[in-house]
């Protein structure tokens, strides 16, 4: 399920990118992050979705000036980076 809701959200994120929906980047980069934690497939991948949405939100979000939203999008994203030590950490505990 995360497989697709990650293909899901990208194609959301890419979407509001292209028509200029704020929501869309939104949804889409902010929630993208937080389904490749949940693949598990390694703390690279983890950390390089977490740098690239940040990036290319943050960037939408200083270009069309919704300065609101682009630090709710910046603290969306330190959540997945929490979510990301966390999951880390109980992989070493294991």
């Amino acid at each position: 399920m995360s497989f697709f809701l990650s293909i899901f959200f990208v194609f959301i994120g890419i979407a509001g990118l292209i028509y200029k929906v704020e929501t869309g980047v939104f949804v889409g980069f902010g929630l993208l992050p937080w389904q490749i934690i949940r693949l598990k497939k390694g703390s690279n991948y983890n950390i390089f979705a977490i740098v690239l949405s940040t990036v290319i939100g943050s960037g939408f979000f200083i270009v069309v000036r919704e300065w609101v939203l682009l630090f709710l999008f910046l603290f969306i994203q330190g959540y997945n980076y929490w979510g990301h030590l966390q999951t880390e950490k109980g992989e070493d505990n294991e």
